[in-house]
């Protein structure tokens, strides 16, 4: 059977590896000249690697790393030390440290022995949490109605806990405050974080994830006899009269003919290429109900380093969320002799959330990036500035707020050939690198099921 896939992100990606596993023909479409999607990585005039985000691997992304292992890049990421560690004013750290006991204990013990919380914190936190913890999916996804701000007053958990520790996981999360996500995702992360010890592990890959993941799904692909376009940007479907898919249509004019078709583009692409026809359908309808994220990336190069912190950051009163030295967690790239880098810091930082940002000029971006910067790490304010890159993203994750958990629809479409994937997709996680992961998988599975071939 052949399937044509149009986007070449994790979701679509992740697609194609299950089918010409399986044998059939796929050809992968993607309208940029690089892959990845929402994780992809490019090298500018300079050769530096300039990302679309800081992307790390959870011990909790277990489909995703199943990939990695499947195509040969499961040493292509590295764990770091367990801990959140949020970065304070003049270089002061604050931490979270799992305690070394089976979880929930871990995570209990952990946090009474947190300093940045005050004592009724975190008595307030461990009986707030408890529905969490304990919940399952029909609780989690019964409570969408509210925001997370709402459901943690709501079990009696404090506001600067909220603030201090649920503000940049928020963030960080689907960039967007705790007063404007969905209650549904950040208890689901209490529950898959709070339950599995190894979940909240960081991994960073070697790298980047454009050359320590993507480019090894691509050669996967490609040897197991997959086709992937570049330049191949859907424009429109053809339908036959029962409205199935006769053939897809590219910008360039070319034509594409298919057994079936999965659409792994992010859903704002995918609305503006349904034909009318399929409007009738509710199903076709509900994908209006999802609006993007806005996000911004800066990354910084600085003469000297300005931190000896192996890990993922978090920040609270900044204009970046979470951020890491990408010198020291990916010690295969930025380093002294690549591209711009002299060995000194190259920060990567995640600013939301975003909305106010993406009319401002990228200088103007960068000095107040670089003044909150001064705050957090003292030595960098003898350090010298010697590049930065502003990449904005208007629409990136779908904003998970109340009442938009039920529109994410099924893989299986009312179109008999046609299937969806992205991590908008139903499935059991997030819109995250995991859920583009399972999304993909769900679609491929679905679609030789739903065919019977």
């Amino acid at each position: 059977m052949k399937i044509a896939i149009f986007g070449a992100g994790v979701a679509g990606l992740a697609a194609a590896i299950e089918l010409v596993d399986r044998g059939h023909t796929v050809e992968l479409y993607e309208k940029r000249k690089v892959l990845g999607g929402k994780v992809s990585v490019w090298k500018d005039s300079d050769g530096d690697s300039i990302e679309s985000g800081l992307h790390i691997v959870f011990g909790g992304y277990r489909q995703l790393q199943e990939y990695l292992k499947r195509v040969g890049a499961e040493k292509n990421y590295l764990w770091k030390e367990h801990s959140l560690i949020y970065a304070e004013s003049d270089g002061k750290q604050s931490y979270f440290k799992k305690a070394n006991l089976p979880s929930p204990w871990a995570e209990v013990v952990g946090g009474m022995q947190t300093d940045f919380l005050t004592l009724w914190d975190k008595i307030s936190l461990i009986k707030g949490l408890f529905p969490a913890l304990a919940g399952n999916e029909e609780y989690f996804r019964s409570q969408d109605h509210m925001t997370y701000s709402e459901w943690h007053h709501l079990r009696g958990a404090s506001e600067h806990s909220l603030q201090k520790l649920w503000r940049a996981i928020a963030l960080a999360m689907n960039f967007i405050e705790p007063n404007v996500i969905s209650a549904r995702p950040m208890i689901t992360i209490f529950k898959y974080f709070g339950t599995d010890y190894a979940a909240t592990k960081f991994a960073f890959f070697r790298k980047n994830p454009g050359e320590s993941m993507i480019e090894p799904m691509r050669q996967y692909i490609q040897s197991h006899g997959g086709r992937i376009f570049v330049d191949a940007r859907l424009s429109r479907f053809e339908l036959n009269s029962d409205e199935t898919i006769k053939h897809a249509v590219l910008h360039d004019g070319h034509t594409v003919e298919a057994d079936a078709y999965i659409s792994a583009l992010p859903v704002h692409n995918l609305t503006k290429v349904i034909p009318n026809e399929w409007l009738q359908h509710k199903y076709f309808r509900n994908l209006h109900e999802f609006t993007g994220s806005p996000v911004v990336n800066c990354q910084l190069w600085l003469d000297r380093k300005i931190t000896d912190t192996d890990n993922l950051m978090f920040s609270q009163g900044t204009i970046f969320a979470t951020f890491a030295d990408v010198s020291l967690t990916c010690p295969d790239d930025f380093q002294k002799g690549t591209g711009t880098a002299d060995g000194g810091s190259v920060m990567s930082l995640v600013l939301a959330p975003a909305h106010q940002l993406m009319g401002l000029p990228n200088d103007v971006i960068t000095e107040l990036v670089m003044k909150d910067i001064h705050d957090r790490f003292p030595k960098s304010r003898d350090a010298k500035l010697l590049k930065s890159t502003v990449v904005k993203i208007p629409q990136s994750v779908y904003k998970a707020v109340p009442d938009v958990d039920k529109f994410r629809p099924n893989q299986i479409s009312p179109i008999r050939n046609l299937f969806l994937a992205g991590d908008y997709t139903d499935q059991h996680y997030l819109a995250s690198m995991e859920g583009a992961a399972l999304s993909g998988k769900q679609a491929a599975e679905k679609l030789l099921k739903t065919l019977d071939r």
